[in-house]
């Protein structure tokens, strides 16, 4: 039997346990998916040996430790080198590899939505590993300004400066209420929403205004904290599912996930 995990903190909020375990039903894969809750780095530390020693093949991460693992793996893909942040790991032949398939999710997410993202304004909230690949899409697909709001100003601006071979043709800043905001995207990478005790201290500073879209990645949301006009409202299902089924393929070491059907899979997370 093939084994998988998910880890993070929180994590009782996960529906990857419950998506792999019917794709695996599916396929007719003998796996077991499931998740863990990790405190602290030491903690992931741990959990990579006893991974790495226990007949466990691949691991998907979840926040907070997207950054962190970073330091944990033998290597790593191209988008995990330019972000600084991975979500899934390969144990294979006594390495550990690292990739970010959260930029193949949000790809799909904006191209299913037909979101325009060329010449727009966008207001991103959180500045952790999920915020540094949305930022990075962002930049690579001709966004014109973009707007980091965090309650750590310290990782939004590591972010600014880590970023800024990239952005000739972006200007990437900590969020400001003296800018313009027309035609602008409001996207959540925070962990907002997930639980009913969510601190939402920072939405204050966000504009009401008339917003193009609304984008919060997550996909298991407990409360909409982001009730302002839009003309499109989008959740991270479609996110959270491509990017699980890039795994899948990574894992397998194979197009195993072209078996499957999108819509069977996006109506268990409903």
């Amino acid at each position: 039997m093939k084994n998988f995990r998910v880890i993070g903190n929180p994590i009782e909020h996960s529906k990857s346990p419950l998506l792999f375990m019917n794709i695996f039903k599916k396929l007719n894969i003998n796996a077991s998916y499931t998740s863990r809750l990790l405190n602290s780095n030491q903690d992931i530390k741990d959990y990579m040996n006893y991974c790495q020693k226990s007949n466990i093949q691949g691991i998907n991460i979840t926040m907070p430790f997207k950054e962190y693992c970073l330091s944990l793996v033998n290597s790593i893909d191209q988008i995990a080198k330019d972000t600084k942040s991975i979500n899934c790991i390969h144990f294979k032949k006594n390495k550990i590899i690292g990739y970010n398939n959260d930029y193949y999710g949000f790809k799909k997410l904006i191209g299913l939505n037909k979101i325009k993202i060329q010449n727009t304004n966008n207001i991103i909230i959180g500045s952790g590993g999920s915020a540094r690949t949305i930022i990075f899409f962002l930049i690579k697909k001709g966004a014109k300004n973009i707007h980091i709001l965090s309650r750590n100003n310290k990782s939004a601006i590591k972010i600014i400066e880590e970023f800024e071979s990239y952005t000739k043709h972006a200007n990437l800043k900590i969020f400001s209420k003296l800018n313009d905001f027309k035609n602008c995207n409001l996207i959540n990478c925070s962990p907002i929403g997930l639980t009913l005790d969510s601190d939402n201290t920072i939405l204050s500073q966000v504009p009401n205004l008339y917003y193009e879209s609304i984008i919060d990645i997550n996909y298991n949301i407990q409360k909409d904290y982001f009730n302002f006009n839009t003309h499109n409202r989008i959740d991270g299902k479609t996110m959270f599912i491509y990017q699980a089924l890039k795994s899948l393929d990574i894992w397998f070491e194979s197009n195993i996930s072209n078996k499957l059907d999108y819509k069977y899979l996006e109506q268990l997370l409903c």
